[in-house]
């Protein structure tokens, strides 16, 4: 054997022990398929779907401002009050009269009872009891007048505290101290931010696939949120020939605020993909790759990555099987590979 093959052999005995044991006391995974949706890619809007401008029910003087835009506000807390002094002297007024038409319903009601004791006895005409009667239904119908006076009266006065219809943020306050409000005057806006929405547009291409999958993926910097409940709207916009989508995110915990624009994955198809952790991807410069175990073998082989999916997990297009064994840690496996080669 000449010395050039002996060299070569004596190498490749080197290389060779250094990729076998490498792999020794390194955890690994299973590269696994997954269902993973194919989506097509959308550009939304994030809305509130709790949104109302409070307009004033009552007329007068704005006397306190509580809150100002951007503050939160809870539900039922009160936002503003309106001098109510004209409200209480009319609610005075309707309660007097409430009182009057009580006892004039007494007196009537006294008046029958007397007229009607003496016409069973057949001392009165039925002239008088049909008189007395009627005076009875007046003031009966009197007090009820004046009830509703003073209820419509005691709402009127409820109506100079202005009170949040719901938990939110306040966006834009429409009136000043001191300024006169009559009925319907807007006063503030607030939107809430427990229930959210994005608003996109489907191309008419997709829409059967999106409408028949009814799946989205609202896509922020931090995070991915899935929501299966959505409203299609069931006619094209007559230039753009897309539809309008609703998608409804209750209940989440992120930094979603009303008017930002997202991205919207919308699916349109499932098919197994290929599934690794991230973290078991080596970035090197340009080059993306995985550490594979063979048995106690260890490469370091390229790969191509698809969609980074929820659960720290992403999509490997090229370069790894379903089966395979991938190192967990990569910074690892080059180490254990470099203290190979040292001995």
């Amino acid at each position: 054997m000449n010395i050039a093959r002996r060299k070569y052999f004596i190498f490749f005995g080197i290389f060779f022990s250094t990729v076998l044991f490498a792999s020794s006391g390194l955890e690994s995974e299973i590269a696994r398929a997954k269902e993973v949706s194919t989506s097509y890619l959308l550009e939304g809007v994030v809305e509130a779907e709790l949104k109302t401008t409070i307009s004033s029910q009552t007329s007068g003087v704005v006397r306190k401002i509580l809150f100002d835009v951007n503050d939160f506000v809870r539900k039922d807390q009160i936002v503003l009050e309106i001098d109510d002094q004209q409200q209480r002297a009319s609610l005075k007024q309707a309660q007097a009269a409430e009182r009057e038409a009580q006892i004039n319903l007494q007196e009537a009601q006294t008046e029958f009872n007397r007229i009607q004791e003496v016409y069973l006895k057949k001392v009165v005409s039925r002239a008088e009891f049909d008189k007395a009667n009627a005076a009875l239904r007046a003031a009966k119908a009197r007090q009820d007048s004046s009830r509703a006076a003073t209820s419509k009266a005691q709402q009127q006065l409820d109506y100079t505290i202005v009170r949040a219809p719901f938990s939110g943020i306040l966006i834009a306050r429409l009136v000043e101290p001191g300024e006169t409000v009559s009925v319907g005057s807007q006063l503030m806006s607030g939107v809430s931010l427990e229930r959210l929405r994005v608003n996109t547009q489907v191309p008419q291409s997709i829409y059967r696939a999106v409408r028949n999958h009814s799946r989205a993926i609202v896509i922020t910097e931090d995070s991915e949120i899935v929501s299966t409940n959505m409203t299609f709207f069931p006619f094209a916009d007559p230039l753009s020939h897309s539809f309008q989508l609703r998608v409804h995110l209750q209940d989440i915990q992120n930094d979603l605020i009303p008017g930002m624009f997202v991205k919207v994955a919308m699916e349109v198809s499932r098919e197994l993909k290929t599934v690794i952790s991230f973290n078991s991807v080596a970035f090197r410069g340009e080059v993306t790759g995985v550490y594979v175990k063979e048995g106690e073998a260890l490469h370091f082989r390229h790969v191509r990555l698809g969609r980074r999916l929820a659960d720290n997990e992403v999509v490997v297009l090229a370069g790894v099987n379903r089966g395979e064994s991938i190192v967990s840690d990569p910074v690892a496996a080059a180490i254990a590979i470099k203290n190979t080669q040292s001995d």
